[in-house]
Parts: structure tokens; sequence; C-alpha cells
């Protein structure tokens, strides 16, 4: 028996052994940034993207990504075929063998459209390759081609679109190319990061905790609420690209106007402009239906992917869906939207949130964590925070990759809504999302600055026009005319009542 007991008792003793270097001594001592930035990584089950070396410096840029995240050529993950050579601080990478090849480890936070770009040389005529490759994916998510210079100078790779997750980019050089830097820069991303930024001897605050983890988790849509939220209806949404057209609604909801964008077999891209009175975090949300996928991107830089069904329902039911969390300046700001086939949109909304630390301490606890009592984290709780944000990161949605612009078909440009009575346009037909015929709008009043107008038109707008209220008809009301079939195209539908 005292065997078996002093066995039992060398058993614990390893095991807090085991975790100290992986948390720290859980009994006691205060955790440090460095150290919680590192337990954040984990979480996300990220932490293969820096290594056991790695600086507190390396993890707080691989969490904020404020600016491009950098690599030193022979701070490579692994290498096969090349040789490091150079004074220290000017070394760089030479491939020795065919094919030399190294890579780099990356993670990436927030989807988004990512660019890559290294300095190098070598012959023109042997150009290099890149690719940025899942851990443990099938295929690479992107793959560049990279033409150097006979002299050591910048090449840009381009730009592709990264789902959260952990990577590695890895170059493959023809012998005699040499490597120098890669260089990784983010879009407009949200930094994960306490208030104030990361320090690394700065010990981690209860609150800190409650802010990255909210971050982490991508939930600062459910911050409450600091003013009444803006909405923007789809009749101010104008189509760049793909077939749309107006239709009236059926039953609309109170306070909209009851026009639906939706994207038919080609797609559909549009453009919508929105008006913020005061600075601050906004989240943005769409009321619709995904689809095959909807893709927006505020003001051309910061991304956000709703990812459809694989076989996504001819008439799927709408619903509210939080599109991103940023901070936006006062004033005017546009969004672009790309919608696969089947994808539709009724109302874009900007709510601006209050974003105190108590807020997220709030925010957090209603999720189901409750961080404590303010001041320094225990230890135990951090660990216990740890595991909330590991196990809730795995229940959010999947990734689907992006929704491209080019499958969405030059089909055609924008078309009116049908104009009711006599000489009316050739209408549009077909149903709304819960099975309803589609019904012919009146047509809208002119918008300044006028042109010398024609009798005839000359064809369909280049945009979809915004739909005031209906100019007025004469006594007696014509009897509309007969809807006639149409071409496949996107129609907006009716509203239901969200």
């Amino acid at each position: 028996m005292s065997n078996w007991l002093k066995a039992l008792g060398l058993a614990a003793v390893v095991g807090v052994a085991v975790m100290v270097p992986l948390y720290g001594d859980p009994r006691a001592g205060a955790v440090e940034h460095g150290e919680w930035a590192r337990m954040l990584l984990r979480a996300v089950e990220m932490e293969r993207a820096v290594t056991p070396s790695s600086s507190d410096a390396q993890v707080f840029a691989t969490l904020s990504w404020k600016s491009s995240l950098a690599f030193r050529a022979d701070a490579y993950l692994r290498g096969d075929g090349v040789d490091v050579v150079g004074a220290a601080g000017a070394r760089r990478v030479v491939a020795t063998s065919a094919a030399g090849e190294v890579a780099y480890p990356l993670a990436v936070m927030t989807g988004g459209d990512y660019r890559l770009r290294v300095r190098m040389a070598g012959n023109p005529a042997a150009p290099a390759s890149a690719e940025i490759t899942p851990l443990g994916g099938r295929g690479p998510a992107a793959t560049f081609t990279l033409v150097p210079s006979s002299l050591t100078g910048w090449v840009d790779a381009g730009a592709a679109h990264l789902d959260p997750g952990a990577y590695t980019a890895s170059l493959l050089l023809p012998a005699g190319t040499s490597l120098e830097n890669l260089e990784v820069a983010p879009p407009c991303t949200e930094a994960i990061e306490p208030p104030g930024g990361w320090r690394s001897r700065a010990v981690t605050r209860a609150e800190e905790v409650a802010v990255t983890a909210v971050k982490a988790l991508d939930k600062e849509s459910e911050l409450p609420a600091a003013d009444s939220p803006i909405e923007v209806h789809a009749s101010s949404m104008k189509a760049t690209r793909g077939a749309a057209a107006s239709v009236a609604a059926l039953g609309a909801a109170p306070a909209t106007d009851g026009l639906w964008l939706k994207a038919g077999p080609r797609g559909l891209q549009a453009i919508v402009f929105v008006d913020l009175p005061a600075a601050g975090l906004y989240s943005l949300s769409v009321f619709g239906d995904a689809g095959a996928g909807q893709s927006w991107k505020a003001d051309a830089c910061r991304k956000a992917v709703w990812c459809g069904a694989a076989a996504p329902a001819p008439s799927g039911a709408p619903a509210w869906h939080a599109l991103m969390t940023a901070a936006f300046g006062s004033g005017r700001h546009f969004f672009n939207v790309t919608l696969a086939p089947g994808a539709t949109v009724e109302r874009l909304r900007a709510e601006r949130k209050n974003d105190s630390p108590g807020d997220y301490v709030a925010t957090l606890r209603r999720i189901g964590f409750d961080v404590g009592a303010g001041g320094p984290i225990s230890r135990v709780r951090a660990v216990d925070a740890m595991q909330f944000i590991r196990e809730h990161r795995r229940e959010m949605a999947g990734t689907c990759g992006d929704i491209v612009p080019s499958q969405v078909a030059d089909g055609g440009l924008a078309q009116p809504a049908p104009l009711a009575g006599p000489g009316a346009a050739p209408g549009f037909s077909g149903a709304g999302p819960g099975g309803g015929p589609v019904v012919p709008l009146p047509g809208p009043a002119p918008v300044p600055p006028v042109t010398t107008p024609t009798t005839t038109p000359a064809g369909p707008p280049a945009t979809l026009p915004t739909v005031p209220s209906p100019a007025p008809v004469p006594t007696p009301v014509p009897v509309p005319p007969t809807i006639p079939s149409q071409i496949p195209g996107s129609p907006v539908l009716p509203s239901p009542t969200p």
C-alpha cells in the first residue's frame, strides 16, 4: 500500500510539473499578458502558429495584427534545400537545390483578404511560387507566382481570402534564388487585445479577460446598444453587376418598404451607402436569406462572409444575421455585397454599441462565463476562461471561403420596376420567399439632377433606382396589364414580417 501511495504522489507531482509550462502554477501567481495571450491562442486552437521560442511581441502581433506580420527569411518553421547566409541582422535564405522550400507559421483570427509580399532576388526567367495552406488541410487556400528581379527588391504576390484558422505560408525557390523577408498584410481587422493594448509584464485583469474573450468569440454584436439602430432597405441598394428587378410588397413588415434584393441563378453584386451620425463601435447585420452565400465588404476593406447551404432551399426562412462589428467614424460609408444564387437581402442594420470594459464583462456573463470580481484574474479562473473560449469557439459557424465576384455573370444591368398602368414596360414574374405572387411596383418619380427627358426609354438604366413614394395616379386608375413571363433574372421579392 505504501508503495502505491508513493507512486500516486509521484504521479501528482509529475502532473503539476507538466501543467506549469502550459498554464503556470495553477495554485498561485499572477497571469501576465504574455501568458494570457498564449492561452488565448490555445483556446482558439492556433498555438501551432507560433513556436515555443516566439517572443511575446510575436504572440501579441498574431492576435492584434495592426500591421503586416513580418518574418525574417531565417525564421522559418521548416526548410529544405536552403542555406542561411549573411551576417546577423542581414541574413537571407538561398536555395541550393533545384527547388528549395521554406515555410512560416501563420494564424488568421479574422477572415478577409490578406496580401502576401516577399523581398527576394533571382532569375526572372525562373519564377518562384508560394502557397498558403491550412494546417491539416488537403490543399492550398491560395497560390501565387513570384517573378524576382536580379536585384533584391519587394515582389507583391497578390491577395487571397483566408478564413480564420492556422496556416503555413510556404515558398518554393528555384536554385540560386535568395529570400530576405516575407510579409503578410491584413485587411481592416479588429485587434484582439485588452484596452490599452498588450504589455508583456502587465498583470492580466478580469475585465481584460472579458474584453479579449468576447472578441475572440466574435460576440461583440451581443454588446448593449448605445443608440437606436439605423436601417437601410433594399430599395436603396444599387445593383452593379448581374440582373435585378423591383417588385411590390405583399404583407410587408411595418416600417419597411417591403422590397427585397434577390440574386438569380447568375448571382448579383450591389452597393449601398449608410450615413453614421457618430463615431463608435458599430455592429452590422443583415435581414435576409444566405442562399448559396453572401460576401460583404465595408469601405472596400473589412470583409464578412455569410456562408450558405451546400444545396440551398428554393425559399429559405429570412432572419437577422450578424456580419461584423468594427469601429467606424462618423459620416458616409459604403458597403459592397456579392450575392450568390438564391441569396436575398431586405435591409441592412447598423447599431452603435456601448463598449466599456464593464459592458464586455456583462456580455460575457450573459453568454455563459463570469470572470468574477474586478482586479487581477486568478490563475484558476484564467484557465477556466480558456476552456470556455475553446468550447464555444468550436460551436461557431463553419467557414466556407469567399463568394468570388468573378462568379457573378454579367448577365445584364439592373432593370427597373414595371410601371402600373397603360404603356407599362415589360414586367417580371416569379414568387416571393413565402411563395406568394410577385406584383408590379409603381414607377419611381424622377430623381434630380434630371437630364434631357426622352419619351421612349432607350433601355434599362445602369443601376437599380431608389424607390421613393409612388407618384400620384390620375383618376380613374387604369387596370394594370398582365405581367408577362421573363427570362431568368434577379427579382427583388416581397418582404415577410421578421
